[in-house]
């Protein structure tokens, strides 16, 4: 008959068991809600570049943007004055681009399965932006990438999932302004 001896954890060891659980149980509290009891007022606004195309491409990003921001009515409400708002957005850039990719595809050919790789156009829509709430700034990018059909529009409503996430990652910084 074998007999275990039974070890006692080392206090250190213990203590920083009962400081990570601490730990854990003060970042869950910090953590942001599903929704804020309040939205966050922003001001949504482009930058102010010298290049004359690229100031028309960012007041088109920018109503873009701003429409999807307020279509996420629970976390946000849009402003139209930067002293009203808790966060300024400032849309920075918006590009596109192109490029060919190689994509394989499944043919039948006299009656047998081939692989034929082939080339595709794929294009990409980038808004680029700022926030800024008090102290905090953070960059972000609103990106949409397909084979057919890529646009503004979803390029923009990835950068108001952006802009969310910016919200969920310093709520507790946000609320106690």
């Amino acid at each position: 008959m074998t007999t275990h001896r039974f070890r006692h954890p080392r206090p250190a060891a213990f203590a920083a068991v009962l400081l990570l659980i601490a730990f854990a149980a003060s970042a869950a509290g910090a953590q942001a809600p599903r929704r804020p009891p309040e939205p966050f007022s922003v001001f949504v606004h482009p930058s102010d570049p010298e290049d004359p195309e690229l100031r028309e491409a960012l007041g088109k990003a920018t109503e873009e943007v701003r429409d999807r921001v307020r279509g996420r009515r629970n976390w946000f409400r849009v402003v139209d004055d930067a002293e009203e708002a808790a966060i300024t957005l400032r849309i920075i850039n918006y590009r596109t681009s192109q490029t060919m990719l190689p994509k394989l595809e499944r043919l039948i050919i006299n009656g047998q399965v081939q692989l034929v790789e082939r080339s595709e156009i794929v294009e990409f829509h980038y808004v680029d932006g700022v926030a800024l709430a008090g102290s905090l700034r953070q960059s972000l990018t609103g990106l949409d990438e397909r084979e057919t059909g890529p646009s503004l529009r979803n390029a923009a409503s990835h950068l108001a999932e952006q802009l969310e996430e910016f919200c969920k990652d310093n709520y507790a910084a946000l609320t106690s302004q």
